[in-house]
């Protein structure tokens, strides 16, 4: 096997074994950006448990050939970047979003060609959805408090029952009183 091939295929399995990894990819694209805004962009989204990959197309499409893109083709044309979200999708979601809206004020969807999640494409308005979401720790606390709410209205009903009897016992001893 010639040398570029065998570089070739470890880039794919690289991205192959990314895409695994990943709770959401998203097909960014990236041209109008800077070197080191893009370097910064990069250090951003590794902090945040993400990874921004620039590559070839041809290779990209060879990785995610056994996935829903493969039906979706026109999202590797062009200059295209990868964002995988190892963690919280939303987080890498908003991040993209924004740097979306301050490329392209008018249009903040031009940028964004779709994205990967759970097997499904998705489009760019479904990305900026997910953008929207208010982050992880806010939907699992509106949760908790939904599945909390049953619970305590039960503990209030039975906790008013013995007051009621009380006061009506009350009620009772204070009328025998003034009789």
């Amino acid at each position: 096997m010639r040398k570029s091939w065998q570089v070739k295929a470890e880039l794919i399995n690289s991205y192959k074994d990314r895409l695994q990894r990943a709770q959401l990819v998203i097909f960014f694209n990236y041209s109008g950006i800077d070197a080191y805004p893009l370097t910064q962009l990069r250090a951003e989204l590794k902090a945040m448990n993400g990874e921004l990959v620039v590559g070839k197309n041809t290779l990209f499409y060879r990785a995610f050939m056994d996935t829903a893109v493969a039906d979706h083709r026109d999202v590797l044309v062009g200059p295209t970047a990868l964002v995988f979200a190892y963690r919280d999708p939303v987080v890498i979601a908003k991040k993209i979003f924004e740097v979306s809206k301050e490329l392209n004020k008018e249009n903040p969807l031009a940028k964004i060609k779709g994205a990967l999640m759970g097997g499904r494409f998705l489009k760019p308005q479904e990305v900026q959805a997910l953008a929207e979401l208010p982050p992880r720790e806010v939907l699992l606390s509106k949760l908790i408090g939904t599945l909390q709410a049953p619970l305590m209205n039960f503990i209030l009903a039975l906790k008013a029952m013995p007051q009621k009897l009380v006061l009506t016992l009350k009620a009772i001893e204070e009328k025998k009183k003034s009789q």
